[in-house]
């Protein structure tokens, strides 16, 4: 099927099911954002023009949706656009580093929250700000109809070896990998892994933990009632506790976070058993490479515990028989029990939720000196639909940052501080 002379593709299980969660208003705020600081002596035509390279190496950083008729949503690549027009470079006039951080942040929000129709736009906003010539912010928002989690390690990695390599320190140019529109266009599985997966996917739904009353009686107005937001953070030695922790109970970093958040809902709730949703990489060894949107939010069944050992034993199996079934496909979404594929991104179920991201620590060193790189410094705090609670934890060599999200209609501030100050013991053991 062609689009204004471009081949088309049906859009990913991925895609589709965020596309059907958007569905009533397909120009809402759906976004990943990724941002550093850079200090340095940063060569912003270089920066700019590397830029360009990645955008030009990826079909998915160019995608464009259209309906096509009863064939539904399709997808298509678009021209590799301008350099003049790619990145948005301005001065920013602040007395003080403080205050340009603020700026940066606010416009990071208004790029995340502002309407954005993939039919029509670039599914990418990027701006470079200067404080000084020793100091930028790169800031840049990223449709996830198009991509998901791994475009920061595409500009963690693709970035930097352009940018080095246009200043003569790099080798050669690496040839373009796989790309995201022939893997649409491919099939996902066999019928026997489609078969199995549904197999799985069907039992998981058919004992999934009901959401309601796990807090309590669902209120009325319960998605109208807001959230309470609660930040905190883990350095050097509460750091290295949490971390002694997980390693003597044999738990990554992220089944340990997993452990915590669950034994401090456990506590809050009379319920044996709750669905822990977290985003999943649905990609196979083919897609390793390829960027693009694979991920889906799957959930973790776990039962109630009587102690920290058992529980960590049994989110690691879990963990790792919902990584075996990951390869969702639209046929074992549908055998399954999701046909409407919504509870794969929403739902009322979905009232236990941790996002985790690990982020690297990066020195770019170039021969007209080095640039030192903070990822996450403009970040825009923003307020997104929690059904019950939300636990998203960036993790750094030297410390792990915590948002905790509750929804004000089961958590007061009071519950919400509470339920942080336990996540807080529990993780540092």
């Amino acid at each position: 099927m062609n689009h204004q002379g471009h081949r088309t593709a049906p859009l990913t299980l991925a895609q589709l099911a965020m596309f059907q969660a958007l569905r009533d208003d397909l120009s809402a705020p759906s976004t990943i954002e990724v941002s550093y600081r850079i200090e340095g002596p940063l060569d912003v035509a270089a920066f700019v023009a590397s830029v360009g390279e990645v955008v030009q190496g990826h079909d998915a950083l160019r995608l464009a949706v259209c309906w096509c008729g009863d064939d539904g949503p399709h997808q298509w690549v678009r021209d590799t656009p301008p350099l003049a027009g790619l990145v948005g470079c301005r001065r920013v006039k602040a007395g003080t580093e403080e205050r340009f951080t603020r700026y940066a942040v606010g416009l990071a929000g208004k790029d995340a929250s502002a309407p954005w129709d993939p039919r029509t736009e670039y599914p990418f906003r990027l701006r470079l700000l200067q404080y000084s010539p020793q100091v930028h912010a790169f800031v840049a928002t990223f449709s996830q109809l198009a991509v998901d989690g791994s475009v920061r390690a595409v500009f963690d990695r693709e970035l930097w070896q352009a940018y080095r390599r246009r200043l003569g320190d790099g080798g050669p140019a690496a040839e373009p990998g796989p790309q995201f529109l022939a893997t649409a266009e491919a099939p996902d599985h066999g019928p026997a892994d489609d078969l199995a997966t549904a197999e799985f996917w069907r039992h998981r739904f058919a004992h999934l933990p009901g959401g309601q009353g796990l807090f309590g009686d669902t209120p009325a107005g319960a998605a109208e009632a807001g959230t309470v937001e609660l930040d905190f953070a883990l350095d050097g030695e509460r750091l290295r506790s949490m971390r002694s922790a997980a390693g003597s109970h044999r738990a990554t970093e992220l089944v340990w976070i997993q452990h915590a958040l669950v034994r401090a809902v456990f506590d809050r709730t009379e319920a044996d058993s709750l669905a822990l949703w977290q985003p999943v990489d649905t990609r196979g060894l083919r897609e390793l490479r390829v960027l693009g949107m694979f991920t889906v939010s799957l959930p973790l069944v776990v039962r109630r515990a009587g102690s920290a050992p058992e529980l960590v034993r049994a989110l690691t199996e879990e963990w790792f028989a919902v990584l075996e079934h990951r390869r969702v496909t639209r046929a074992s979404a549908e055998a399954s029990g999701a046909a409407d594929l919504g509870r794969l991104v929403g739902g009322p179920e979905r009232l236990v939720r941790l996002a985790y991201v690990g982020h690297p620590r990066q020195t770019v060193r170039t021969a007209v000196g080095d640039l030192a790189l903070r990822y996450g410094t403009y970040a825009p705090p923003r307020e997104r639909a929690v059904d019950g609670v939300h636990l998203k934890a960036g993790s750094w060599g030297d410390r792990i940052e915590f948002h905790l999200t509750c929804n004000r209609a089961w958590f007061t501030e009071d519950d919400a501080r509470q339920l942080r100050a336990g996540l807080e013991r529990l993780l540092v053991g």
